[in-house]
């Protein structure tokens, strides 16, 4: 689990990223948002240690809280994001 957790956290980074890409109908920031989500994923990875957090098991408490990350971070930005461009 040592050397594949990572590379899992960054496919659900990845893949959250796309999604939302998806979600705000912008195809043009799909690299903005795989970036995002890789980041946001690993956020989320870091406030759950600090917060000593324990969300089920290690694999899916450590899995929902990538995703969560990932999920807030790209969507907050992406918020900023449109809400600075229609200005």
């Amino acid at each position: 689990m040592r050397l594949l957790g990572p590379y899992i956290f960054i496919l659900v980074g990845v893949l959250i990223g796309i999604a939302t890409t998806f979600l705000f109908k912008n195809p043009m920031r799909i690299a903005p948002n795989v970036v995002l989500g890789v980041l946001g994923s690993f956020f989320g990875l870091w406030i759950r240690d600090i917060m000593d957090w324990r969300l089920g098991g290690n694999l899916s408490g450590a899995l929902i809280a990538a995703a969560a990350g990932a999920l807030t971070t790209t969507i907050i930005i992406n918020l900023l994001m449109n809400r600075r461009t229609k200005m």
